[in-house]
């Protein structure tokens, strides 16, 4: 080699492995152009956990064929009305309303372990896990008899909710607020054909008795320190056959993903088991879904920007879900159901001349015993 060869191969200015830059038809180097980055520019995009978690939900679902894993239950109620969402304080009864559905709560009246006496409501998403948890349980025994283990981290695992000692005492407390709780359930009842109409209401414990084990903590049991005894309820009779009559099934894994928000909680179910039922279009005016879930959100616009964010991220974990959100109704398009259905759905009516199905939008619905004697409003929906 030369060299004037070596000095070329010394000089070379490409790295093994790339290629020079080409050459033009003038015979001229094209210069090399590298991307400018702002120094500010973030090195990584990080996505938030909670949309991770749900992204992480979408992909098991779909990896299982679109049905999930494991069934729970809801009881019908709570696809109606909801509990509330914060501590209402010192009031002597709770209102929801939906429809023809009105729900009333009377706190429960407990002690604590100074002989302090006071009045209770439960809220927030610990009383809808256990709920649920409850209607799951009685659609698995048929036993108004429910055991919730000897220690408290026994129970919270068949919640499946994060442990810890704060969760713990809260968990605890939130359990008295709802085994204690009175419900006053109101809906109108139209007479065979339509002869008239009246005012049905129930009244009834969600627990007859409860049997509960405390450590010096105030927690059932402890972590490795069991009762004397299981720790177990007694559904109340009225209550315990409101789940057995028609529960709504959901999808457990679904809930815990979309997190601790109990108002996403309120309308995964809800959104649920309305598509059990939905032919057509069907749209619902913001102020009644104000009324069935505003809770203490007392603006309609405030109310109206909550219930848009938690129908986008229930519409990642549940597919084929079709909505609208308009400047006064929210309107859900008929689609699959969370849980795949047992029993054959009834067809939507076809269009003779065209054949196919119309898409209009139905602010009644026909109930499924619409031939009965006597109809009740067993599935009112705000908006109706």
């Amino acid at each position: 080699m030369t060299s004037d060869a070596a000095a070329g191969a010394e000089d070379q200015w490409y790295e093994d492995g790339d290629e020079p830059n080409a050459v033009s038809s003038l015979g001229a180097v094209e210069p090399r152009i590298e991307p400018v980055i702002p120094a500010n520019f973030p090195h990584s995009l990080e996505i938030p956990k909670d949309r991770v978690r749900l992204l992480d939900y979408r992909s098991a679902l779909d990896a299982q064929g679109g049905q999930p894993e494991e069934v729970a239950f809801s009881a019908r109620v709570w696809a109606q009305v909801s509990l509330p969402y914060k501590d209402p304080g010192e009031v002597p009864f709770w209102v929801r309303r939906n429809g023809d559905v009105t729900l009333r709560v009377q706190p429960a009246a407990i002690t604590d372990r100074n002989g302090n006496d006071a009045v209770a409501y439960p809220f927030g998403i610990l009383p809808r896990h256990i709920m649920t948890w409850m209607a799951t349980e009685a659609v698995r025994t048929k036993n108004q008899e429910l055991i919730l283990g000897d220690t408290m981290q026994d129970f919270m695992e068949k919640l499946q909710i994060e442990k810890g000692g704060n969760s713990r005492r809260r968990l605890a407390n939130q359990m008295e607020r709802v085994f204690g709780s009175r419900l006053s359930v109101e809906g109108l009842v139209i007479g065979a054909r339509g002869t008239g109409y009246g005012q049905a209401k129930e009244y009834f414990q969600i627990t007859e008795s409860t049997q509960l084990w405390f450590n010096e903590k105030d927690e059932i049991g402890g972590e490795g320190q069991p009762g004397l005894w299981d720790s177990k309820i007694v559904l109340s009779k009225r209550f315990f056959d409101s789940i057995i009559e028609r529960p709504v099934p959901i999808d457990p894994a679904a809930l815990r993903a979309l997190g601790s928000k109990p108002l996403t909680f309120d309308i995964y179910v809800w959104v649920g088991y309305r598509l059990y039922g939905i032919e057509y279009p069907t749209r619902m005016s913001w102020e009644d879904l104000h009324k069935q879930f505003g809770s203490q959100t007392k603006r309609l616009r405030d109310f109206r920007s909550s219930f848009a964010d938690a129908i986008r991220d229930i519409s990642i974990i549940m597919p084929g879900l079709r909505y609208q959100l308009e400047p006064e109704y929210f309107v859900l398009y008929p689609g699959p159901t969370p849980i795949e259905q047992t029993s054959k759905r009834r067809q939507v009516p076809q269009n003779r001349s065209g054949g196919r199905s119309r898409a209009r939008l139905h602010a009644v619905e026909t109930p499924d015993d619409a031939g009965s004697d006597t109809e009740q409003s067993g599935e009112p929906a705000a908006g109706e």
